[in-house]
């Protein structure tokens, strides 16, 4: 847009936050003034109703705007806004290409990310799942499975449209179809219209989507055998194989669009032949039970001895299915050196159709598109081509996970995979692969790592391929992306699941559907899927450029209180599961402490500006290096070095001597650590030991394990086994030894959560990080912190050796000196930057009480519940079963006694 749009939004806005005695957006009103102030200078191409009190109502339904509007503000350049679809006055023109729809901006960017050089092995392992599905598929005499279709099911981003193109490198006929809603002018690769609107268009009866499927099953069988037929005829398989994917897989290709063209021309053919043929009666009239049975274009069944018995009464709903078998036939036969090419099971023929989600509505006639067309599948896979295992498959690939549950029963049910004949769907094919881009270990110096060029390189390919945007575009996309467009109310939740490591309470009533709608829309990635559908797996990988996307989020307006209000409503409600030992308590204070510290003056935007000028260059602000004295300083308070030493409490007097002799530990303390950063922007999980002593385990040296969680800027929640410690936080010493690598520069800081409610050993010299389980043991001063999060009584203190020569362990090895920490209590003199939030606070303790007692009237029900988990744990509650009899008379009996001593 013009730079007059950007200035006279700009000259709008400081004449409304002066008139109001402020220099910066500081107030929600102030964002919607600026939302209305785009609105109005954009030269009609926005709705010109969110130029008016509409904003507010926009602004309070998608509160993701509020940071993206934040960030255009401090760049004072507007762009991505006016682009956002929801604020369009109306579609955008989109230029067509003999058919194919294409969004005119970012296409050559995204197309080259299309095209560029492919990484990881996500194409070697989908081959592998596809030969294991067809040696699968014909094991049984009985058919087990319904048909040769199978499903990709992945969040946004993560590679399933170029893993789908990309399986022409394979030798393997690719026809790539995208069935993109006709509204969504902004995703790609674009919607291939004809072959769209066969599919999803006008869709009014069964019977018709019937033919539809059938005549659209046997076009692309007519079209790939006449193509592959003519060029076998004058050259290699190879060299065929190579001409279809070259023209095929090329989503700007002209041949591409010919072909689409062809085949609806060859699709009508078929379709207006079925319907010719088919009988007079009404198609949707189901059939007595004591006809004769026959299929709708009048063929006695029992005459096709190539379908099974399973098939026979499915195709008394499938008009032309006689077209369409005959036309896989007629393929078969004439491309035997396809067929007949090395490895049976090696798939030969994959139908593609992403974005599949479009055919899993109900339509208008009470059916579902995807039963159908799966039922067509199941038809021409089964009977001959099942016997001659033929690896031709049709993959749905989405976002959305019910794409799994794309079926075919031979009665029409609305179910998942399971039917009632026994036969199963193909469980989805979720392994796409990660950090694929990422830089190599030692690719970048560990001072460098918050460079944003370097963290887009870490999770799915999608930053990557959108690299040509700015750097603050870019987070306002990933903002977008993982707010979704969906449910507002999921938002506070993605943000923490992003970054906290959220455990979510299988069956709760709300976990699937929240699981679900997190995979299509909050970028939250599928792990797993089982087969029976019953159970799904996911999680949020760890992703650092996303990770600051949901710190900006977080902490933009009064979004973090407003956060933790909607977090604590999930825990009260049981749906998300927070521990036992105050470990989910624990990473919110102490992540949440880094950004505001990071925040504790006003910042200009995610970004600090390189010193070279270049973008890429610049560095992410909640990934850069902040020392660890200035961290504990502001965690525990400005005079945290100088309580070195035991008090009864925080704040509890000393002698002359012993401040002394704590100022004198805390300046050694200081000296060790002068040089120390910490740059966690998120949490990982472990689910076993941080060394594990087992033969042959891919077990990495405890510098590089440390390292490699510093250069993506993780921390690390540890397995509930663990022993001594909970979490690690890397640090980084910043020697000025040029001859010091990056390997002998790291350390850790161990940290032991307890939510105990009384006091006990408070002494975190147990904590020793040379433990067999934790092996982490160097020269580098280290820090070790018990926190007693569930006592009420503050106390700060830690200890510091005096002098230090290196000691010995019991394995010989030398360990560094540590800084022992003992915190206790939530509250502002304990954590002084408590005082920051009114919310925080008030959620941490509460986390802490549900552990103990579970929230919501379901204390009772824990109780019992607890009587038949006898000898899980030495807790009374699971050993004395004497209490388990006790009437509630008894009780109150007993309480009385108690009360009259």
């Amino acid at each position: 847009m013009p730079n007059t749009l950007d200035d006279d939004v700009n000259q709008a806005v400081l004449h409304y936050i002066h008139g109001m005695g402020r220099e910066q957006l500081q107030e929600h009103g102030d964002y919607i003034f600026l939302l209305q102030a785009i609105v109005t200078f954009s030269n009609g191409t926005l709705d010109p109703k969110y130029s008016s009190m509409e904003a507010f109502q926009l602004i309070s339904s998608q509160p993701w705007l509020v940071s993206m509007l934040d960030t255009a503000w401090r760049n004072k350049s507007y762009d991505n806004i006016r682009s956002l679809e929801i604020l369009q006055a109306s579609p955008k023109p989109l230029t067509t290409q003999g058919g194919q729809q294409v969004e005119p901006e970012n296409v050559d960017l995204l197309h080259r990310a299309f095209t560029s050089p492919y990484h990881g092995k996500a194409v070697d392992a989908f081959c592998e799942y596809l030969e294991r599905n067809n040696e699968e598929f014909g094991k049984s005499v009985t058919p087990k499975y319904c048909g040769k279709f199978c499903s990709i099911v992945q969040s946004s981003g993560t590679g399933k449209s170029r893993l789908l193109l990309e399986l022409h490198m394979k030798g393997v006929i690719v026809l790539y179809i995208n069935l993109r809603p006709s509204l969504d002018k902004t995703g790609y690769p674009p919607r291939d219209v004809l072959p769209a609107a066969i599919l999803t268009k006008n869709l009014e009866t069964e019977a018709d989507y019937s033919a539809r499927c059938c005549a659209f099953f046997a076009a692309v069988f007519t079209m790939i055998r006449e193509y592959m037929s003519s060029r076998l005829d004058s050259g290699s398989l190879d060299d065929a194989l190579e001409q279809w994917n070259e023209s095929m897989c090329n989503l700007m290709s002209k041949d591409r669009v010919q072909f689409f063209a062809r085949l609806k021309t060859t699709y009508s053919t078929y379709y207006e032949k079925i319907n010719s043929s088919v009988p007079s009666r009404d198609a949707n009239k189901p059939r007595d039970e004591a006809e004769h049975p026959v299929d709708r274009e009048g063929w006695p069944m029992e005459r096709d001895e190539q379908l099974g018995e399973h098939q026979k009464q499915a195709t008394a709903r499938m008009l032309g299915f006689r077209d369409m078998i005959t036309a896989y036939s007629r393929m078969r036969n004439s491309l035997k050196a396809l067929f007949s090419s090395e490895g049976v099971h090696k798939p030969k023929l994959v139908v593609a159709l992403d974005e599949a989600h479009t055919l899993s509505n109900v339509t208008e006639g009470f059916f579902r598109p995807s039963t159908i067309l799966c039922r067509a599948i199941s038809l021409y896979s089964g009977g001959a081509a099942r016997v001659t295992g033929d690896a031709v498959w049709v993959v749905f690939a989405s976002t959305t996970p019910e794409v799994a549950d794309l079926a075919a029963p031979r009665f029409y049910f609305d179910s998942a995979g399971v039917f009632a004949d026994g036969q199963l769907v193909f469980p989805p094919f979720c392994q796409l692969g990660w950090d694929q881009l990422a830089d190599p270990l030692h690719g970048i110096a560990a001072t460098d790592v918050a460079q944003a060029g370097h963290i887009i390189g870490y999770g799915r390919p999608l930053w990557k391929s959108i690299a040509g945007n700015s750097a603050a575009e870019m987070i306002a996309i990933a903002i977008s992306k993982l707010c979704g467009v969906k449910k507002a109310e999921n938002i506070p939740l993605a943000v923490f699941s992003q970054r906290f490591c959220l455990h979510v309470t299988f069956g709760h009533h709300e976990a699937v559907k929240f699981l679900e709608s997190s995979v299509a829309s909050n970028l939250r990635v599928c792990v797993f899927i089982s087969e029976d559908r019953n159970s799904l797996f996911t999680a949020y990988p760890s992703e650092p450029f996303l990770s600051c996307a949901a710190t900006s989020l977080l902490h933009t307006m009064s979004n973090l209180d407003k956060f933790l209000q909607a977090l604590e409503e999930k825990i009260l409600s049981g749906m998300i599961d927070v521990g036992k030992s105050g470990e989910l308590a624990s990473r919110l204070l102490w992540l949440i402490a880094k950004d505001l510290y990071i925040r504790r003056t006003p910042l200009l935007g995610p970004f600090v500006g390189a010193a070279d000028g270049q973008e890429w260059n610049s560095e992410l602000i909640d990934c850069q290096m902040i020392s660890v004295i200035d961290y504990f300083r502001f965690v525990f308070g400005e005079n945290f070095w100088e309580q070195a030493g035991e008090t009864a409490k925080r704040g509890g007097k000393k002698t002359i001597a012993a401040r002394e002799k704590a100022k004198a530990t805390g300046e050694q303390a200081k000296e060790a650590f002068k040089n120390a950063f910490v740059n966690f922007s998120h949490w990982v999980t472990m689910n076993e030991d941080i060394s594990v002593r087992k033969n042959g385990v891919d077990q990495l040296p405890a510098d590089e394990w440390t390292l490699r969680h510093w250069q993506r800027t993780s921390a690390v929640q540890c397995c509930h086994g663990q022993p001594l410690v909970d979490k690690m936080i890397p640090i980084y010493f910043k020697d000025n030894d040029p001859s010091c690598g990056d390997l002998s520069c790291v350390s850790q800081i161990f940290i032991s959560d307890k939510a105990r409610r009384s006091p006990n050993k408070k002494d975190p010299s147990d904590i020793i990080r040379n433990h067999d389980s934790i092996n982490c043991g160097s020269s580098r001063p280290w820090v070790a912190i018990l926190v007693d999060l569930g006592l009420k009584e503050s106390t700060v203190e830690f200890t510091f050796p005096e002098k230090w020569s290196g000691r010995s362990t019991t394995e010989g090895a030398c360990d560094g000196p540590c800084l022992r920490v003992y915190a206790s209590a939530i509250n502002s003199n304990t954590f002084p930057f408590l005082s920051r939030s009114r919310q925080l606070p008030l959620t941490l303790r509460n986390i802490i009480a549900y552990e103990e007692s579970p929230p919501n009237g379901r204390q009772l029900t824990q109780s019992v519940q607890q009587q038949v988990e006898y000898g899980s744990t030495s807790m009374g509650r699971h050993m004395r079963w004497e209490a388990w009899g006790e009437t509630q008379s008894s009780k109150a009996k007993g309480k009385k006694r108690k009360a009259s001593v």
